[in-house]
This record gives structure tokens, sequence and C-alpha cells, in this order.
């Protein structure tokens, strides 16, 4: 091979290998813990959040961090938005922030709303 080929080989793979270098990836919440076994009467955990019954799969924790599991596909887009601050109010509490993410045992289509009250 000549001394050019060799030299265009090289920089196409120095190219390449810039293209797939690892990466770290985008920092995401910690995952919530896995969807807990919830016997409780869905309409109770519509009065609780808000969001419609058919949608909730469960609720777990307590007045300081509490767990929504709900299915992203079924559940009201605008209830769930309002569902942080109607919770802590169940509590009598603020609220202090909240964001989803996922169970641990990452069941498809359902999502986990993680809430912190004051």
């Amino acid at each position: 091979m000549s001394l050019f080929r060799l030299s265009t080989l090289g920089l196409a793979a120095l190219t390449l290998s810039a293209c797939i270098s690892p990466t770290t990836p985008a920092t995401a919440p910690d995952l919530a813990p896995p969807i807990p076994r919830d016997d409780r009467p869905k309409a109770e955990f519509t009065a609780i959040t808000g969001i419609n019954s058919d949608a909730v799969a469960a609720l777990s924790g307590d007045a300081r961090q509490s767990v929504i599991y709900y299915d992203l596909f079924a559940a009201d887009k605008a209830a769930v938005a309002a569902a942080p601050a109607r919770l802590c109010g169940h509590y009598g509490r603020a609220l202090k922030d909240s964001h989803v993410t996922e169970p641990g045992d990452r069941v498809p289509g359902m999502k986990a709303l993680v809430v912190r009250c004051n």
C-alpha cells in the first residue's frame, strides 16, 4: 500500500473513532421502587391524587415522600400535572418538588410520579 493510502485510512479511522467514542449518558432521576401491590379501592386513588382511577396502579409512601404509579397513556395529563400539589394537600402540607421517573421494574407504559412535600 502506498503511504498516501495508509494515511488516508488512518485519518478515516481517527474520524470514525471520534464519532463512536464513549460518552457519559445524561443523568436521569433515580428509578422509583418497583410497583407495589396496592389493594385499596380505585376510587381512593382518585380522591387522593385527582388522577382517573383506571390509570393509577398504586400509591406508596408517606407525607414526606410519595410515589404515584400511573399508566402514561390512560392518565389525564392535566390531572397528572395537578397531582403533586393535591397529594401534598391531602397530607396537609405544601408541595416541595416532584418529578416523573420509571418504576424500578420498568413496566412498559407505567411511570412513577415522585412527590416530596414540606
